[in-house]
């Protein structure tokens, strides 16, 4: 703790209980950090024995779950191979009634039967129709060349003059 002392080298008597205050308080705190540390590894112990209880029942758990597994393995093995199944553990027998039946199937369901494979352009109506489109666009533009605006003047043809080329019928 810091000492305050007066010009002369003696303490004064505030002084000195500010010094006797932080003392005590500091004394207190120790003590509480102590106790809470204390408190704190009985806690610490109560868990580990509460968990290592807990851990011997998950144990017990897991080899009862891994025995009846064992147990359901060696019935299905046996009912492949056509023999009778006379279960030794009653915990399997205890219904006494068949499994559940499970249910159907999205294919049994919807009993589409034998259908050919579609493309995915086909299962949609709208992009079916703007490929048609499409499609009777470029034949179209295939006969009939396009119109075009004659801009300005006249340039010659774009594809340039074939001399050899002749587009006419004879006439006999």
């Amino acid at each position: 703790a810091v000492v305050s002392t007066q010009s002369t080298g003696t303490k004064t008597d505030v002084t000195l209980e500010r010094e006797i205050e932080n003392l005590i308080q500091t004394e207190q705190s120790e003590k509480a950090v102590s106790e809470e540390v204390v408190q704190d590894s009985t806690a610490v112990e109560r868990k580990r024995a509460i968990s290592e209880e807990e851990r011997e029942e998950e144990v017990d758990l897991y080899a009862e779950h891994a025995r009846i597994s064992e147990e359901k393995k060696r019935k299905k093995r046996k009912k492949k191979k056509g023999i009778a199944v006379l279960s030794e553990d009653p915990t399997l027998m205890a219904t006494g009634e068949e499994e559940e039946k499970r249910g159907i199937t999205y294919k049994i369901m919807k009993n589409k039967g034998l259908t050919p494979h579609r493309k995915k352009e086909q299962r949609n109506p709208r992009v079916k129709h703007r490929k048609k489109f499409d499609k009777a666009l470029k034949k179209r533009r295939s006969q009939i060349p396009d119109l075009r605006e004659q801009g300005g003047s006249y340039g010659g043809e774009k594809s340039g003059i074939k001399s050899a080329l002749t587009k006419s019928t004879k006439l006999r």
